[in-house]
């Protein structure tokens, strides 16, 4: 019995490829079976060539894979640009009368057995009362019908999905059962498709969402009340997300008119004691990085999201990568504590950003999440998502507020009428805050706030290991490659997976044992220099020999890794 199967819808910009992405995952997820969603779009309102892609198993699942069994298209561009994604006896749906193939593609199907489907599912949305916009839904009747599943369940589910837009119910339904009741469609066509059944107890218990809504869902259970940005793909959801739960939250959520503002006025609210988050992407970041410094010498707790996309400049938007990672570790001018945490899936989303505040307000330093926009936009599902941490501030009067103390950490209660008032400064300073430009005085506060990192660094966690003991070759990253490692490993079993999670400050004892143990090690990352290589090989001096790089704006896909194991 197959156990999984992929699916990837495609067309224009402005076609509903998001929509349709979307509803066919909630329909396959209230089946209980598990979901990974990945989603190609241009840098376009309209036009260009987007895609959504579903692989769902009654399995684990954690990430796409590189081929798919069913295309189905919505313009003659998507066509050709994912016609080699199908698999062998795989099916390829086009809106249209009629598609012409060039001399390769008819090699391509033929040897491949892909049964080619023009479907004119604009003119059947049409006939049935609705509008050509509407031809997503009818290609989702006639793809669900091809899996032999029940059209009620489709139904129930395209309701859902458009129950706030005031769309007639009735037409809806018309255009599914247009779609699902097509005289093209054929018994044979579902042939080498075996539709996953859930495993008994595992049914209608999954919960899907975003890395990006998992990320917001952390903020709200570590008590932030306050959220500044400026609209950046892929961090904007994070702001839409609690911009549109702020009636239930109660919380403030202000568009900035940059970056810049956006994260001073996130430091503020943090220095009076209201836990705030700010979120962009790598332009964005490198505005805000002055006032990661102002937040290190004057020890202000400060949380941003970073989410990383293919760079430099403006790069290529809307695509994946994980080349900020060296940026957000050195940011800033100067030396002072700060600390860099990577995510990778539902359930470290939700946990490191709780994690986050944590650690900023015990340690008074910022603290950066670093996720990806295969992370950020991507859908997971989950049967275990996590209970929120128990919420400590670490607030506590004291002398002075820069007291020197055993451990670095000093005494910070919050400014108000009542409490006794102290000297918050930007400018290096003594215990009680005033201002020095004396040799002496410099070294001990740098020094008092080193002993920060180096109690943190004892506090973190090692990486985690993921597969068998005796593995002949171990991968090590960081991020989203961790998802597709972890598909790996369920398939091959002499590889082994190390997971960085906390990149700064770094911890390499874990790593140090596999590289004495003689074991083949190949560093894996969505970049083009392998950036915690060089972190690893700054504090270890270990360089590595094989590195699995990846840079093109696509995320790791299943095969890339096998194929390079076989290689």
């Amino acid at each position: 019995m197959v156990s999984k199967i992929s699916i990837k819808f495609g067309g224009a910009s402005g076609q509903g490829i998001n929509a349709t992405g979307k509803i066919f995952t909630k329909v396959v997820s209230s089946l209980g079976l598990n979901t990974f969603s990945y989603r190609e779009y241009p840098s376009l309102i309209k036009g260009g060539v987007a895609s959504y892609q579903i692989d769902f198993s009654n399995t684990s699942i954690n990430s796409s894979s590189r081929y798919t069994n069913i295309l189905s298209v919505l313009s003659v561009e998507s066509f050709h640009s994912y016609l080699k994604d199908v698999s062998k006896h795989g099916i390829a749906i086009f809106d249209g009368d009629s598609i012409e193939l060039t001399e390769e593609e008819e090699k391509f199907v033929k040897k491949n057995d892909i049964k080619v489907i023009a479907f004119n599912s604009q003119k059947l949305a049409v006939d049935s009362g609705g509008t050509p916009i509407m031809a997503n839904i009818v290609l989702l009747g006639f793809v669900w019908k091809i899996f032999g599943q029940d059209i009620k369940v489709l139904n129930k589910e395209v309701i859902d999905f458009f129950k706030k837009k005031n769309l007639d119910e009735k037409i809806e339904k018309a255009c599914i059962k247009a779609g699902y009741d097509s005289p093209l469609y054929k018994k044979e066509y579902g042939s080498f498709l075996q539709f996953p059944k859930a495993k008994g107890k595992d049914k209608n218990k999954n919960l899907s969402m975003t890395g990006n809504d998992a990320i917001a869902l952390g903020a709200i259970a570590s008590g932030v009340r306050a959220f500044y940005g400026y609209p950046m793909t892929p961090a904007t959801s994070i702001y839409n997300f609690l911009g549109s739960h702020a009636s239930e939250t109660g919380m403030l959520i202000k568009q900035a008119e940059n970056e810049i503002t956006a994260v001073q006025m996130c430091l503020g609210s943090m220095y009076m004691g209201t836990r705030a988050l700010t979120a962009t992407s790598g332009g964005g970041f490198d505005l805000m990085v002055e006032t990661v410094s102002c937040a290190g010498i004057s020890e202000t707790p400060l949380v941003i999201v970073m989410a990383q996309r293919a760079g430099a400049g403006t790069g290529v938007p809307t695509w994946t990568g994980a080349g900020d990672i060296l940026t957000t570790v050195n940011a800033g001018h100067g030396e002072f504590p700060k600390c860099v945490l990577a995510v990778s899936d539902l359930r470290s989303c939700f946990l490191l950003t709780c994690k986050a505040y944590e650690l900023a307000d015990k340690y008074q330093m910022p603290v950066i999440i670093l996720t990806e926009k295969q992370i950020a936009e991507a859908i997971f599902s989950t049967r275990n998502f996590p209970t929120t941490p128990k919420v400590n501030r670490y607030l506590q009067k004291g002398k002075e507020r820069y007291e020197i103390t055993k451990n670095g950490i000093s005494p910070r209660w919050l400014p108000n009428k009542s409490s006794k008032p102290y000297l918050h400064s930007t400018d290096e300073h003594l215990e009680n805050g005033e201002s020095t430009e004396d040799a002496e005085s410099i070294v001990k506060m740098y020094k008092k706030r080193q002993k920060k990192m180096e109690m943190l660094e004892r506090e973190l966690p090692e990486p985690v290991y993921y597969g068998a003991r005796n593995a002949k070759t171990v991968f090590v990253g960081c991020g989203s490659t961790k998802n597709v490692m972890l598909d790996c490993i369920s398939q091959n079993k002499e590889i082994a997976y190390l997971h960085y999670e906390y990149i700064y400050p770094l911890k390499t004892k874990a790593f140090e044992a596999l590289a004495h143990s003689g074991r083949r090690l190949v560093l894996v990352e969505n970049n083009q220099t392998g950036q915690l290589g060089e972190l690893i090989t700054q504090k270890t001096g270990y360089r590595f020999k094989e590195k699995l790089l990846k840079y093109d704006g696509r995320p790791f896909f299943v095969e890339d890794i096998l194929d390079f194991m076989e290689d």
